[in-house]
């Protein structure tokens, strides 16, 4: 791990201390986990725009069956 550190706000700071002491987890770990989440969401995302990129790439086109004809006209 890498030590680091940040400024947040006060309303930010109450927040965090408020969930480590509910989750009994120090507040380090609560920033750890809402950064985990975040980084699975933006991964996830980026994954189905790729596939979906990927997707209409592979689809050519679609109404020629003279596979010459497309490639060397």
């Amino acid at each position: 791990m890498k030590r680091t550190q940040i400024l947040v706000k006060e309303e930010q700071h109450d927040y965090l201390v408020q969930q480590a002491m509910v989750n009994n987890i120090s507040i380090s770990e609560v920033i750890r986990k809402l950064i985990d989440e975040k980084m699975a969401k933006t991964i996830a995302k980026q994954s189905l725009g790729g596939m979906q990129m990927a997707q209409s790439a592979a689809e050519g086109p679609t109404d020629y069956t003279d596979h010459d004809e497309v490639l060397y006209r």
